[in-house]
């Protein structure tokens, strides 16, 4: 390919613009690695982000999207095979109309998925293996498989690369063509494998955190679950909480703070190498939807009165607790909220709920009442989609799912995870045990299974995968919204019934919706936070090179909260969190904690629910089942918006559902605020 133009990869302005990074060192004599035809690669990028916008109708004045290719994969699959090298010469050579006919697009597809597909499956049982016994040589195995595909792998793209000639792809093939390709410019072998030895050093170094202490005269360690989790949950000592908050810090930061910035370096190479900016615009680039950022700032604006009412009372709850060490008008230490991250604040239900006098809506005690194993919670998960008319769970799923922590102990991802290993191959891992959270968390994981199955069965290999990222973390979350609440808990006999008329029932809905906020209205925030401070850091936007620094901004900009104690730039405090260490984008929990209030009010509606939307449960309505089944089997067929519109005729994502859903504890918020003369803000 003829370069248009070269683009000299600034990283760095000098060696040390992050302390204690080495840039000669990380990338070695790639130090000064020039990424050839940028412009051009960025070009054909946009213009098929663009080819994809025009066939939406959420995001075009009239037309319709082609339905030609709805039901090709059964045509792919009894068409000839073309031979791979013809196809790959036609490729480089002046393209002929043979090329762009029916048969010829057909047999490119086919080649591609089919090959992909066995690659992707092979690539799925590596990291499961490695998973869930995280040994050396699993995890070398992991990486020499994916190095031993590089090859195969280049081949199929300058295959399916040659069909961006052709002037006449349907919309399902630019659906199938567009957001696989990638640039022919060769990515070097020695970076792309320092990235995966990186990538697995951090993400080792994280699996396998502790935290540890003296007790009794004998040295005890923490993992994170349930160790950490459990202390963070129960104690309200101070300084045990600051113990435990800075040791994970202290275990995991300082430790892979230089790989993880040479890895983030190299994948910002690959992302130029794509037509990207940096890794951030590439991450984000998978919505299809201009000015994206600025739209996740105008959801969060709608949503930031409620979280400012809440942090407020909940501030003043723990300087109760805590005293002085808490300001009424600042931010909140982080290590006093419940959980190591300050993501999900239910830890501080009991001392937060604003009617300590009413039965509790204690979800973990009445699981235990009723004796409930972790994978009775399972079952129940299974039984709730089945009950819509969705599928059971394959028995593979049951024999080779890791529901619990290995009994012999050995090292093990415990972060709950859900799995694709092809076909009806669908598993979960987590270290479970029986309670409120893991039972919401068993239905979540169950949700992703239930989209692969769906998509699996019903779309081609290009097409598997949700309509974005953003929805495959909401399909479980609206199943456990109707699942956690106290109408469905009631039935399966984990809470107590209740007089609807009684004086006691509105004060139980009220502590139901502070228990409920305290998981979901936190995440709003936090993930934000995040994602915009990585989003910084791929930029190049942390012009004084101080990001530990930065991350507290962002904590207090959004969250308002505050280390504890004196962070400096030899901390790094953002690999403490998993999806950071492992390289998850995390925008995509923000979208679905909005999007899901929105399918549940759909699902809703379609259960023909009658009273509050904070009390509705759709499980058992096979309405409400067709409805989700339709959207699981759309996969990622067609824009997200317009899958979106087909499931709430709407094709915006709207905040209005989760403020319907919280009104009655933002109305009370606000009065109980003024009562008391709280400040709100920090």
């Amino acid at each position: 390919m003829k370069s248009l133009s070269v683009f000299l990869l600034f990283i760095v302005a000098c060696r040390a613009f992050y302390a204690g990074f080495d840039r000669d060192k990380c990338l070695g004599s790639y130090a000064h690695y020039k990424v050839v035809g940028f412009e051009n690669t960025r070009a054909e990028m946009v213009q098929r982000g663009n080819g994809l916008k025009d066939c939406s109708k959420c995001l075009r004045d009239e037309g319709e999207l082609s339905d030609v290719f709805l039901n090709s994969y059964l045509f792919y699959r009894d068409t000839d095979r073309f031979d791979l090298d013809y196809f790959e010469d036609e490729a480089n050579e002046k393209l002929t109309p043979a090329f762009c006919s029916k048969n010829g697009k057909a047999g490119i597809l086919e080649r591609y998925q089919t090959v992909s597909s066995k690659m992707q499956i092979a690539r799925a049982k590596a990291e499961w293996k490695k998973e869930t016994n995280l040994t050396a040589a699993n995890n070398q195995a992991a990486l020499a498989l994916t190095s031993s595909q590089a090859k195969e792998k280049a081949r199929l793209n300058t295959l399916l690369s040659a069909l961006l000639r052709c002037d006449n792809l349907s919309c399902r093939e630019k659906q199938m063509i567009y957001p696989s390709v990638e640039s022919l410019i060769k990515f070097p072998t020695k970076l792309a494998h320092e990235k995966g030895q990186l990538s697995n050093k951090v993400q080792t170094v994280y699996s396998k955190a502790v935290v540890c202490r003296e007790e009794d005269g004998k040295k005890k360690c923490y993992h994170y679950e349930p160790g950490i989790q459990h202390i963070m949950d129960t104690s309200r000592n101070y300084d045990e909480l600051l113990w435990v908050w800075k040791g994970w810090r202290d275990a995991i930061g300082p430790k892979v703070r230089n790989d993880w910035i040479c890895e983030q370096v190299i994948k910002n190479i690959g992302a130029k190498r794509n037509g990207y900016k940096d890794v951030g615009e590439s991450w984000r680039s998978v919505y299809y939807e201009n000015n994206f950022e600025d739209k996740m700032d105008k959801l969060w604006e709608q949503i930031k009165p409620f979280y400012q009412q809440f942090h407020a009372y909940v501030r003043h709850k723990l300087h109760g607790i805590y005293g002085d060490k808490v300001d009424l008008k600042g931010p909140i230490p982080a290590h006093l909220l419940g959980n190591i991250w300050a993501m999900n604040w239910h830890g501080l239900y009991n001392d937060v709920k604003p009617f300590k006098n009413i039965d509790d809506f204690d979800v973990t005690g009445g699981l235990k009442k009723k004796k409930v194993s972790v994978m009775k919670m399972f079952h129940l998960a299974d039984e709730f989609y089945q009950s819509m008319g969705l599928p059971a769970m394959p028995q593979s799923f049951w024999k080779k799912s890791m529901f619990v922590r290995p009994k012999d102990g050995h090292p093990v991802v415990c972060y709950a995870s859900a799995h694709n290993l092809g076909h009806s191959d669908v598993r979960v891992k987590m270290c479970a045990e029986v309670t409120g959270e893991y039972f919401y968390t068993a239905h979540h994981e169950m949700g992703h299974c239930q989209y692969f199955l769906a998509y699996n069965k019903h779309q081609p290999f290009c097409l598997q995968g949700g309509a974005n990222p953003g929805f495959h973390e909401a399909i479980g979350d609206t199943a456990a919204l109707s699942v956690i609440n106290p109408n469905h808990l009631t039935k399966l006999g984990i809470l107590d019934k209740q007089d609807e008329k009684s004086a006691s029932f509105k004060k139980r809905e009220l502590n139901f919706l502070m228990s409920r906020a305290l998981e979901k209205l936190t995440l709003f925030p936090f993930a934000l936070s995040l994602s915009k401070w990585r989003w910084d850091f791929f930029a190049d936007r942390i012009k004084d090179g101080k990001i530990n620094k930065h991350w507290w901004d962002r904590k207090l900009q959004y969250q308002g909260i505050a280390p504890p104690i004196k962070r400096t730039e030899k901390d790094f405090d953002p690999a403490a969190k998993y999806h950071v260490s492992a390289n998850v984008p995390y925008i995509r929990y923000f979208f679905s904690h909005v999007l899901q209030f929105q399918f549940y009010e759909t699902l809703c509606e379609a259960a023909d629910h009658k009273g509050p939307l904070y009390n509705c449960d759709f499980g058992g309505s096979k309405n409400a089942g067709r409805l989700f089944k339709r959207m699981l089997e759309e996969g990622k067929s067609k824009h997200w918006k317009d899958i979106l519109k087909e499931m709430t005729g709407s094709c915006e994502l709207s905040t209005l559902p989760v403020l319907k859903y919280f009104k009655p504890l933002h109305e009370w918020l606000i009065e109980e605020n003024k009562r008391l003369g709280l400040h709100v803000g920090w």
